[in-house]
């Protein structure tokens, strides 16, 4: 989708952010955002805070326009795609054929991921790096590569957005979009997760209380040495 028409879906998405309520943008498009849900062509689609979905379908097939506001360093926000039960006609992919992301954590991403997370009897997945978003580049930011696992679930962009910038995905090129095989029996959530560079690694449970015992041992090594000399 141009840019214009991007500014177009933020704009609407933007009229109605607050109202706490799910709104038909049209006869054809449902707007889902803030934790409200609806069912579109055989799904039951949930849309969490920070993020604003307009949902069209035909032949098969969801087409999702996205806007993420990212707030907070390392942030994740995760997006269900739920089977409606006895529905056989549902749609069995899932086309997002733009987003937009706005980086207002503060700091700069290092690295921006899309994580299927599969809970139903089959996979969805990405069906390969020529039907995913090209990395993309503009002011302030640029992907310069884009690769996916071997399982078809896991798909990661290294390149860099400065803080304070919005990134724009996806275009009206062909196989500058992402796709989503969601087969009958599948039930999943696309996860998009933040890297912010320079963030210092969290230390496991495991490593912590090592250390703490070590610091202990120290001090009662300290207090025996003193009171036996």
């Amino acid at each position: 989708m141009r840019s214009s028409c991007r500014k177009v879906v933020i704009a609407a998405c933007a009229a109605v952010a607050g109202l706490g309520a799910l709104r038909t943008a049209s006869a054809t498009a449902t707007l889902i955002e803030d934790n409200q849900s609806a069912v579109v062509d055989g799904w039951n689609i949930t849309a969490p805070t920070g993020v604003s979905l307009v949902v069209t379908s035909g032949n098969g097939e969801l087409f999702v326009e996205k806007a993420a506001n990212f707030t907070k360093p390392n942030q994740g926000f995760q997006v269900a795609f739920q089977p409606v039960a006895g529905d056989q006609s549902a749609a069995t992919s899932v086309d997002f054929t733009d987003e937009t992301v706005q980086n207002n954590t503060g700091q700069s991403f290092s690295e921006f991921d899309f994580l299927l997370m599969n809970v139903g009897s089959v996979n969805a997945s990405f069906p390969g790096v020529s039907n995913v978003f090209v990395p993309p580049s503009g002011t302030g930011y640029a992907y310069t590569s884009v690769k996916l696992n071997s399982t078809g679930d896991i798909l990661s962009y290294t390149g860099s957005q400065s803080a304070g910038t919005t990134s724009y995905w996806g275009s009206a090129a062909e196989g500058d979009n992402l796709l989503i095989d969601a087969p009958a029996g599948s039930d999943f959530s696309l996860k998009e997760l933040s890297t912010s560079g320079g963030v210092a690694s969290v230390p496991t449970p495991t490593a912590a209380w090592q250390g703490l015992a070590g610091l202990v041992l120290i001090g009662f090594w300290r207090w025996a040495k003193h009171h036996t000399a």
